[in-house]
């Protein structure tokens, strides 16, 4: 039985375009090749941290939302742990409709 969730992912602010999009290709790609189809994504921007991680005070956030089975999140943890350009991530289980817009997108830093 799938479940929905929803993870948001601080990146280093430093990356260039880039690399963000290939960073992002290979989080597409890991839920491709896991059968798990992301319903919802943002791109939240460049955000103060209230407190520094690995010397960044800074960083990029993206958001998901996605359906998978209660095993994905476990491989998706350890997907970003030791992904580098991930800072931190959040993955927890969603109340919300998998296209519904999240009210952090209209707001500024």
């Amino acid at each position: 039985m799938s479940k929905l969730y929803e993870t948001t992912i601080i990146v280093k602010p430093d990356l260039g375009n880039d690399q963000v999009k290939d960073l992002l290709i290979s989080i597409n790609n890991f839920f491709t090749e896991n059968s798990v189809s992301v319903g919802y994504q943002e791109d939240w921007g460049i955000k103060n941290l209230k407190f520094t991680i690995r010397k960044y005070s800074k960083g990029s956030f993206k958001f998901l939302r996605f359906e998978s089975g209660a095993d994905f999140p476990k491989k998706l943890d350890t997907f970003l742990k030791y992904n580098t350009d991930c800072l931190r991530y959040l993955i927890s289980k969603s109340a919300q409709k998998i296209d519904e817009v999240t009210p952090q997108i209209n707001k500024d830093n």
